[in-house]
């Protein structure tokens, strides 16, 4: 690992990055705004001989290295000194120190630095985190080095400005290298503050004046205790006061740290003391007063604990508590919250032996209320996430400071003995004080959602939208339809995906009215907008694909500005949703636009100037898009992850035609094309007069969009399943006859789309949605077939293509040799190549004054296939057009010296063998029969 790669792990993304070097003439430090020029820089410095530092932070500003000044910090960090006067003789010793200290506290496996003496230990997070959030957990780590006894420099621990030595660097003292001994991962933040809860220090309201009395305590939250029911519930109270005269002093401090957060202190300091042989009254109500006044809240188990160690064995409430003092606490239940998300769901009752508390939600153990939790919280629904792919659980939870939160898990989490729930909560913001009250947490979570279980039914969490159970729902934004069993259709409101939930409403949302867009359609057949009308019903069989094998189809709109194209999509997308925003840009990523499919699942895609999609790009695009399926992918567990699924049109705008530009990246692209439908839009008088027109139909396309495809789908949900495919099918069967047109075999893909754009501009006509005549969009898309089908022929590359493009390419390393009958073989040595041979030329005539009447021509096999492979064209399918036309002349053994009769001395090669005698080859022969004569007039004029 570099000083560069080191840096970019361990530095924040965005701010100032600093180095820092101390020097026997004193201190300097630079600020720089990105963390390369840092890198660079710490690299220089290093080479000149200084004692180079980096911080460990990003900061706000220049000039101030500063915890005050710091914006993010994106590690832990622990500097373990090592050498003869340190804690630890050697690197090696504290390499060992550290490893058990990490398994001790279960901490996640951090990358280790060797310093040049001693080790930097890092532990990488998932995230940036700002200070008041890296602050507690820092402070967590330094208390676990101190609680663990682990000797590290515990002064820089939680110090975000921190300055350690990068790799890469040199420590002065000694010369060496700093280096990385062990790499690790990236850990979550979740993962850090499981591991570090029990060493998470708690913010008390004011600082004790005795730092002893602040370790006895925990922070008092606690409304007064029953004393009678301390003294009856604790084993180490209930001694003392049987035992009066046998408490030491220890012991009787601690007794009246619970008494002073008793009910009536004064009279259970007393009672609790009286019978000690030393007793004075005016003493134990001085003792009680200082703890009162010194302290924050009431004695620890634990203290207890070392006053008596053997006094808690056998305690039911062992762990489960942190004070004696909540042993007489009974809690108030409270209604349920009035500010609620969801009020309905506030009305199931919280399971027992839970309680709802003005302090959050309680467990009730023998009459003694247990914290679960320190806010309140109800659940909200369950079902299968289809992002996901698994049963997911919801809850809300009131997150102080901040309000209502959801929690959402996996519903296997819930199972008892999960490992992942601990830090599935602490990802959202949850961290519990030790593993029993986190497994109360979980066992609540549990018996609360069992609880909604019996009053409310599973509701799916949908990823996409489109079709849903077997054709009988449709989901469009925020709202899923029906189709009931009588044939009605029914509306309401869905859940979606956390990650689609606002995109989605913010997509397929409605606004304007359906009656004005529907009158607005007249202008298409008025206007004579023929690329409109198409590409309107192309936008409407989007839904009608899924009852087809068509799972997708490029339809290119190509032509010059001043045709309306994107007005066109735009007009599409107004069907279902927000134009604007459903309408994609073409400057993508892969990842990207896949994503958006998927989510648009059976509604159109459209896409914005096509011209900025790179050549290469063009036959992938068409494939996947063809496809109806993402690539498949590996998620972090090396399993393969669902793949998006559609079904759809993808309509895009170009003023560069698609298919020249999936020519010009020179790959195969027979089946490419076949997958491109791709249209000419002229330019219309409406458009290139002046923009007013076009601005006018783009602001009410704006205002007026999402009712009609919605009225689209209630009509086709209304037909059902069974009738749409019958109406698809005698589609299919009469098409060609009512438009008096024939599709070839390869063209299927255009011929479904067109078929399905007829039909739905067909069904909306007479559902009253559309209020032109869609057969003039159909003919005018037909009327361009011919010159499609002329550009798809143009287009092909057959292997005489490819053979002539490969010997242009190789023309550089082709051997050519002469064949006379009862002469030696003659070389070229005017085109003699200069190493390796890829192509050998052997050509045959009767003498010297003739021409090449016949001959072969012998390929290097393995570098002829690497070429086809990278032009993207097929072995197979070159050999088989070869074979089919007689022409291949491969020797038996498949075997040939390229280098043969020649200088050039080669092993034998596997080649492939092409008879030159063919009509589209004879040129060859020509060519190198006037090539000869040249060759011999040249040596002719020499002489």
């Amino acid at each position: 690992m570099d000083t560069l790669s080191f840096l970019q792990r361990v530095l924040p993304s965005e701010g100032f990055f600093v180095t820092t070097v101390i020097n026997p003439d004193g201190n300097k430090q630079g600020f720089f705004s990105t963390v390369e020029e840092l890198a660079k820089t710490v690299v220089a410095l290093d080479q000149r001989g200084n004692n180079t530092y980096f911080a460990i932070s990003a900061f706000i500003e220049k000039g101030s290295r500063k915890q005050d000044n710091v914006r993010a910090t994106k590690v832990l960090a622990l500097d373990i000194d090592c050498g003869e006067t340190k804690p630890f003789p050697s690197w090696k010793e504290g390499l060992v120190a550290l490893g058990k200290f990490v398994k001790d506290v279960g901490l996640p496996k951090p990358m280790i630095v060797h310093s040049g003496n001693g080790l930097h230990v890092y532990w990488v997070l998932d995230r940036e985190l700002p200070p008041d959030e890296w602050k507690p957990l820092a402070e967590a780590l330094k208390a676990a080095t101190i609680a663990k006894k682990f000797e590290v420099d515990t002064g820089l621990t939680a110090n975000s400005a921190l300055v350690l030595r990068p790799i890469g660097t040199h420590n002065p003292k000694n010369g060496k290298e700093v280096s990385l001994l062990l790499d690790a991962e990236p850990t979550t933040v979740a993962a850090m503050q499981v591991a570090l809860a029990d060493h998470v220090l708690i913010r008390r309201h004011h600082t004790p004046t005795s730092k002893l009395s602040q370790a006895l305590v925990v922070e008092n939250t606690l409304p007064p205790s029953n004393p009678m029911a301390v003294a009856a519930k604790c084993q180490q109270i209930g001694w003392a006061i049987k035992n009066q005269a046998d408490v030491s002093e220890p012991m009787w401090y601690s007794l009246l740290g619970v008494a002073a957060y008793c009910q009536d202190p004064e009279s259970t300091a007393i009672a609790w003391s009286e019978q000690h042989p030393s007793f004075d009254v005016d003493n134990t109500l001085r003792k009680l007063e200082q703890w009162k006044r010194v302290t924050t809240g009431p004695t620890t188990c634990a203290k207890f604990n070392t006053d008596r160690p053997d006094g808690c064995k056998g305690c039911k409430f062992k762990d489960k508590i942190g004070s004696p003092a909540r042993l007489g606490v009974q809690y108030q239940e409270v209604a349920a919250p009035t500010d609620a998300i969801d009020p309905v769901s506030t009305d199931i009752p919280v399971p027992k032996p839970y309680k709802r508390t003005a302090d959050g939600i309680k467990l009730t153990i023998d009459d003694t209320d247990v914290d679960v939790c320190k806010f309140d919280l109800y659940p909200v629904s369950y079902g299968r996430d289809e992002s996901l792919g698994y049963e997911t659980v919801r809850y809300h939870w009131k997150r102080p400071h901040i309000g209502w939160q959801e929690l959402v898990l996996r519903q296997a989490y819930l199972a008892e003995g999960s490992r992942e729930f601990p830090a599935a909560i602490a990802d959202q913001g949850i961290v519990l004080n030790g593993k029993h009250q986190t497994g109360y947490f979980q066992h609540m979570l549990r018996a609360y959602m069992e609880e909604l279980r019996q009053r409310r039914t599973m509701t799916n969490l949908y990823a996409t939208m489109g079709w849903k159970e077997n054709y009988n729902q449709f989901v469009i934004g925020d709202t899923i339809m029906r189709r009931n069993p009588d044939g009605s259709v029914m509306e309401d409101s869905v859940t979606l995906a956390s990650i689609n939930s606002k995109l989605s409403h913010d997509l397929y949302g409605v606004s304007g009215d359906m009656d004005s867009w529907i009158e607005f359609t007249r202008l298409a057949e008025k206007a004579n907008l023929d690329t409109h009308m198409f590409a309107l019903c192309v936008s409407l069989s989007s839904p009608l694909y899924a009852f087809t094998g068509l799972k997708g189809l490029t339809i290119s709109l190509y032509g010059p500005t001043g045709g309306g194209k994107t007005l066109a999509q735009l007009w599409m997308q107004s069907v279902w949703g927000n134009p604007d925003k459903l309408h994609f840009a073409a400057k993508f990523t892969q990842n990207t636009l896949f994503s958006r499919m998927g989510l648009y699942s059976n509604m159109p895609m459209t896409i914005d100037e096509a011209t900025m999609m790179q050549d290469k790009d063009v036959g992938d695009f068409l494939y996947w898009v063809s496809q109806g399926r993402d690539k498949a992918r590996l998620n972090r567990n090396a399993e393969e992850r669902d793949a998006k699924t559609f079904a759809m049109p993808v309509t895009v705008s170009t003023n560069k035609s698609m298919a020249a530009k999936l020519v010009s990246s020179g790959m195969d692209t027979d089946a490419q094309m076949a997958r491109l439908l791709e249209v000419t839009v002229k330019p219309s008088p409406l458009f290139t007069k002046d923009s007013e027109a076009g601005r006018k139909v783009y602001d009410f396309l704006n205002s007026t969009y999402g009712h009609v495809g919605r009225a689209f789908i209630k009509n086709l949900l209304e037909l059902g399943p069974s009738a749409l495919k019958t109406i698809i099918a005698d589609a299919n069967a009469t098409f060609a006859n009512r438009y008096d047109c024939k599709f070839a075999g390869e063209e299927r893909y255009w011929e479904q789309a067109i078929i399905l754009a007829d039909l739905a501009g067909k069904l909306a006509k007479d559902w009253g949605l559309i209020k032109f005549d869609h057969v003039r969009g159909i003919t005018w898309v037909l009327d361009q077939m011919g010159a499609i089908r002329k550009t798809a022929q143009e287009s092909k590359v057959d292997a005489f293509d490819l053979l002539g493009e490969y010997l242009n390419d190789t023309a550089s390393s082709a051997l050519t040799v002469f064949h006379q009958d009862g002469q030696k073989a003659t070389v070229d040595y005017s085109r003699l190549p200069r190493s390796s041979i890829y192509v050998r030329f052997d050509l045959h005539r009767k003498t010297v004054g003739d021409h090449f009447d016949h001959g072969v021509v012998m390929l290097d096999r393995a570098h002829f296939r690497k070429w086809l492979s990278v032009r993207g064209g097929d072995y197979k399918s070159f050999i088989q057009e070869l074979t089919e036309e007689g022409i291949v002349a491969t020797p038996k053994s498949q075997k040939a010296y390229l280098g043969k009769d020649s200088p050039i001395k080669l092993g034998q090669t596997y080649v492939i063998g092409v008879n030159l005698n063919h009509p589209r080859l004879q040129g060859i022969l020509d060519k190198e029969s006037q090539n000869a004569e040249d060759l011999a007039l040249g040596q002719l004029k020499a002489l």
